[in-house]
């Protein structure tokens, strides 16, 4: 199904290549495979690659600072020349403490950051002699000693702010969002990039303008419901990044944001759930029936995305996204992994093709 993708997150890598064949076989475009805390990306999607033919395989997302852009460069030509040229190489500044956490990297000046690094990158891959010494990242003396691949690696920038998504626009083949409202499609994302590919000389038509999407697919709309905790986590996400409840105050809940920010900060996490709104569930995720599903993939394509990703998500379940974004008092959801593959495979019935 061209201009649907899917993630494949939280699955061992074991099962990559039986869920890389059923995304191929319901007829999405690409597979994502996020690399947070379940795994890294190449490998899932090295071995879903040797058990499909034409789907497209993101790392969604891989961290700049998590690897050197040599060796970002090396994993991606090795996964593209496996793939036969379907490598989309998904890459994002990613949040501050884990950069500083777990990889001991200094998160600085994100945009420069990742203008060094896709600029290295781009070098490397095409097989050129690099030497660059930037601000944040450099190299010496480097070249990737690889025949040039019929098609070239992909670059896709995970971006939310404008700032960032203005440079996908610029040096990437790709933006890469993350619930965006139809609002902040119109209003901030498609402005940017557009300006972004402006100031690179080609037209926005040029870019794959992509975003992912919480989905928690079922038979009625009882999906909505279900999904509410996605909602929560990336309401009050502020730390991570103040840009996803910009997104969801440009489709007009900038109040709701607030008063479920505060009722977290209250320690209610039930007050919290019960202020989330089917209107608001429906704003910022692809959910509930088949034909609601539907109704928002087109909404979503008329507006102006390439891309819809959807990445199913466990029923009723939320978790933080980094240290101290809920009070130590709040008890999480108990995680089920036969229900997170059984929504899995109903996100694939539901909506592929």
């Amino acid at each position: 199904m061209n201009g649907l993708d899917f993630f494949v997150e939280a699955v061992p890598p074991r099962l990559a290549v039986d869920y890389g064949v059923k995304v191929e076989q319901a007829g999405f475009r690409g597979a994502w495979f996020p690399e947070i805390t379940f795994g890294d990306a190449f490998g899932p999607a090295t071995a879903a690659a040797l058990g499909t033919t034409r789907l497209l395989l993101g790392t969604g997302v891989s961290g700049i600072w998590s690897r050197s852009p040599v060796t970002m460069a090396l994993q991606a030509a090795s996964l593209n020349e496996l793939s036969d040229g379907r490598l989309l190489l998904g890459l994002g500044v990613q949040a501050r403490n884990y950069v500083s956490g777990w990889h001991g990297a200094t998160y600085e000046r994100p945009i420069r950051a990742m203008r060094e690094y896709v600029t290295i990158l781009r070098r490397i891959l095409a097989g050129e002699p690099t030497t660059f010494a930037g601000d944040v990242f450099s190299v010496q003396d480097f070249q990737l000693h690889l025949p040039p691949p019929e098609r070239p690696v992909r670059i896709v920038m995970a971006a939310i702010g404008p700032q960032m998504i203005r440079l996908a626009g610029e040096i990437a083949g790709g933006g890469l969002g993350y619930c965006w409202t139809l609002d902040y499609l119109h209003d901030v994302a498609l402005p940017a990039l557009r300006e972004g590919a402006e100031r690179a000389g080609r037209l926005l038509d040029e870019v794959d303008v992509c975003c992912g999407y919480p989905t928690v697919a079922s038979e009625d709309d009882s999906g909505l419901e279900a999904a509410k905790g996605q909602v929560l986590m990336f309401a009050t996400a502020t730390s991570s990044s103040p840009f996803y409840a910009e997104s969801f105050a440009a489709a007009g809940f900038a109040d709701d944001v607030l008063a479920i920010q505060e009722q977290v900060a209250a320690g209610d996490a039930d007050g919290a759930l019960a202020l989330i709104t089917d209107e608001l569930v429906d704003a910022v995720t692809v959910s509930g029936s088949p034909d609601n599903v539907a109704r928002r993939v087109d909404a979503l394509r008329a507006a102006g995305l390439d891309t819809v990703a959807v990445n199913p998500s466990p029923p009723g379940i939320w978790y933080p996204l980094y240290q101290g974004h809920f009070p130590d008092t709040f008890r999480m959801p108990e995680f089920s992994f036969p229900d997170y593959l059984k929504q899995m495979d109903d996100a694939l019935r539901l909506v592929g093709s």
